[in-house]
């Protein structure tokens, strides 16, 4: 069974899941774009635990993951793209609360997050800038390209008109998600750097 949700609250995300486990539903696998797989299983009481890391070399990923386990956490998914890391506590390791040594640790993964959603949205915003901006911001100009088209008449204009259209969506519709990818990641920095500051300040840390 798969689920979209789109979280940047991760203590909301571990509660989503936690409630997810009570009703029979363990977490296998979890996509970036914020799409989550599980299988059925017995109801159980289980703590989610999430980190934010992206790594740029398989092997500081590997060491990551059994840095973990060899604290007796077991890494239920997350790849060294994904981002977002999934714990659970191992068979002798019940009674462990948390998975971060201390408040600035817990909030740093918000850091993280901000870091990458921010770079996110500036790539976006470039490509985006970059066909608007060369495109004189003139639709539909902008994307039916056929000479002499609005100046056409009558049957004319409707055949030239209604054979180009196929092409336009071709054109249009990856502006359109590159647009809305551009909103959501300014969003997504925009909450995480909120979270980040909102976790130091109730763990009475101060910011550097």
């Amino acid at each position: 069974m798969k689920k979209f949700r789109l979280f940047v609250d991760m203590d909301k995300e571990e509660q989503y899941l936690n409630r997810m486990a009570k009703n029979g539903c363990r977490l296998t696998k979890y996509s970036s774009l914020g799409v989550y797989t599980f299988v059925p299983a017995e109801p159980a009481d289980l703590h989610y635990k999430i980190d934010y890391r992206v790594f740029k070399r398989k092997s500081e990923f590997e060491q990551y993951v059994t840095l973990f386990e060899d604290a007796g956490w077991e890494h239920v998914c997350g790849t060294r793209y994904s981002g977002g890391q999934f714990f659970l506590p191992g068979t002798g390791n019940r009674q462990t609360p948390e998975i971060f040594s201390d408040t600035r640790s817990r909030a740093d993964r918000y850091k993280r997050f901000f870091d990458q959603s921010l770079y996110g949205f500036m790539c976006m915003l470039i490509y985006v800038v970059a066909v608007f901006g060369g495109s004189g911001f003139k639709f539909p100009g902008f994307a039916y390209l056929t000479p002499g088209l609005w100046e056409k008449k009558g049957l004319a204009f409707w055949w030239a008109f209604l054979f180009e259209t196929p092409f336009v969506l071709l054109r249009f519709v990856p502006l359109v998600i590159f647009f809305i990818l551009t909103v959501l990641y300014g969003y997504f920095a925009f909450k995480a750097q909120k979270l980040y500051k909102k976790s130091l300040e109730e763990g009475g840390c101060v910011r550097l």
